[in-house]
C-alpha cells in the first residue's frame, strides 16, 4: 500500500514540476519535505490541491491560433469565393449555365474553393473581358477566371498569377487581300507593315495587341467573333486577330472558310492565361499560383483542342 502512495506521489510531483511555477528556493524545499512527510492523508490533501491549481491555470490559458491574412480572412467570413467570367461562354474554358457550368477555369476556380475551404460562386454578368477585370479591381469578385490574357493596361489595376496557358498570337487573313498586297513578299513580310482593317473583339486584349503590334492598321472592333470570321471570309476587311487556339477552331467549326481564307501563327508573340487578383490580395495570388503549378502547368494548344472536341461531341440518346 505504501508503494502505491509513493508511485501516486510521485506522478503528481512530475506534473508539478512541469508547470515550471518560479518560486524562490526555500519555497521549493518546502514543498519538497511536504512531499516526503509520512502522514499520507497529507499527502493526498496536497496532491489533490496542486492537482486542481494546474487545471484552473491551464484553463486560463488562451487557445492557441495563427491569425490568418486579410484577404483571406475576408473570404472566409462571407464563406463564398466570387469568381468573375465574361457573359459569354468561351469554350472549353468556360460554358454553361450556373448549375452546368463547365471547363478548365471552372476547374481552377473549384480547386482554388477547396484549398481556401469555402465554396464558389460565379459571376457571369460582365459583358467584356475589361469589365472582368474592373469587377476584381474594385471588389465585386475575389479572382477573374476567364481566359483572361495580361495586358500592360491591366496590370496597373490588378495582380496576375503565372500563366496557366500560354498562346501563340495568330490571325486569319483574307487570301484575295493577301494576294494583292504581299507583292511577292513572305507572309511575315506582309505582316511587319501591316496597313488593311484589322478586326478583333472589343474590349478584349486583342483591343491592345492589335494597336501595339500593328500601327499602320486600321481597326475595326466588333462584339463577335463569327462576325469577325464572316467580314474576312467575305471581304470586308483584311484579317481577324485572337489567339492561335481560336483560329484552329475555325478548321474546325467552318472547313469551308479555308478557300477564302489563310490562318498565319506570329511566333513571336505570345498570349499569357492567367487569373486575375485584387492588387492587395498578396495571399490569394499565393494559393492561385500553387494550385496552377502544381495541377495546371502544361496545358498546351492539343489539349485544349482535345477538350474543346470532346465538349462539341453530341451526346448518344438513350435507348430503352
Amino acid at each position: 500500500m505504501q508503494f502505491y502512495w509513493r508511485r501516486v506521489l510521485c506522478y503528481g510531483f512530475n506534473c508539478f514540476v512541469t508547470l515550471q511555477l518560479t518560486v524562490k528556493d526555500k519555497y521549493n524545499r518546502e514543498i519538497y519535505s511536504i512531499f516526503n512527510e509520512k502522514n499520507t492523508m497529507k499527502k493526498i490533501l496536497i496532491l489533490t490541491v496542486l492537482m486542481l491549481f494546474s487545471v484552473l491555470t491551464f484553463a486560463q490559458l488562451p487557445t492557441s491560433t495563427v491569425p490568418l491574412p486579410p484577404d483571406i480572412a475576408a473570404i472566409k467570413k462571407k464563406n463564398v469565393l466570387i469568381i468573375a467570367m465574361t457573359k459569354k461562354d468561351v469554350p472549353p474554358f468556360f460554358s454553361g449555365d450556373a448549375e452546368n457550368i463547365r471547363g478548365l477555369d471552372v476547374e481552377i476556380a473549384r480547386r482554388i474553393g477547396v484549398l481556401i475551404g469555402v465554396p464558389v460562386e460565379f459571376r457571369r454578368d460582365a459583358e467584356s473581358f475589361a469589365e472582368v477585370v474592373e469587377q476584381v479591381r474594385d471588389g465585386r469578385a475575389d479572382l477573374a477566371v476567364s481566359k483572361l490574357s495580361i495586358t500592360g493596361p491591366r496590370l496597373h489595376t490588378v495582380r496576375f498569377s503565372d500563366p496557366y496557358v500560354k498562346l501563340k498570337q495568330a490571325m486569319i487573313i483574307n487570301r484575295l487581300w493577301l494576294s494583292q498586297n504581299s507583292q511577292g513578299r513572305e507572309v511575315y513580310e506582309v505582316l511587319r507593315t501591316f496597313n488593311g482593317k484589322i478586326s478583333f473583339i472589343k474590349n478584349s486584349s486583342y483591343d491592345t495587341f492589335a494597336r501595339t503590334n500593328f500601327p499602320k492598321a486600321v481597326y475595326t472592333p466588333e462584339e463577335s467573333w463569327d462576325t469577325i470570321i464572316n467580314n474576312v471570309t467575305n471581304g470586308k476587311i483584311a484579317a481577324g486577330y485572337r489567339d492561335e487556339f481560336e483560329i484552329k477552331k475555325i478548321s474546325f467549326e467552318k472547313p469551308e472558310a479555308a478557300i477564302t481564307t489563310k490562318t498565319v501563327t506570329i511566333s513571336d508573340s505570345i498570349d499569357n492565361i492567367a487569373v486575375a487578383v485584387n492588387i492587395n490580395s498578396l495571399q490569394l495570388l499565393s494559393i492561385v499560383n500553387y494550385v496552377i503549378k502544381n495541377e495546371y502547368s502544361n496545358i498546351d494548344t492539343k489539349k485544349l483542342m482535345d477538350r474543346y472536341k470532346a465538349e462539341k461531341k453530341p451526346v448518344a440518346p438513350v435507348t430503352k
